[in-house]
């Protein structure tokens, strides 16, 4: 699946900033999707769906 969603454009971006009188950095994650994302993802039917 994370494969399928590099393909299509879902990116993550990180960013670190210095925080005074810490150690470890301040990380702040951003998801990018792609504004067409629905039509560059192939989706396929559930074959095990039951059928009512």
């Amino acid at each position: 699946m994370a494969a399928d969603l590099r393909h299509v454009g879902v990116t993550c971006k990180v960013t670190r900033a210095k925080v005074p009188g810490q150690r470890q950095p301040a990380v702040q994650l951003k998801l990018r999707i792609p504004k067409d994302y629905r039509d560059r993802l192939v989706i396929k039917e559930d074959d095990f769906a039951s059928k009512l």
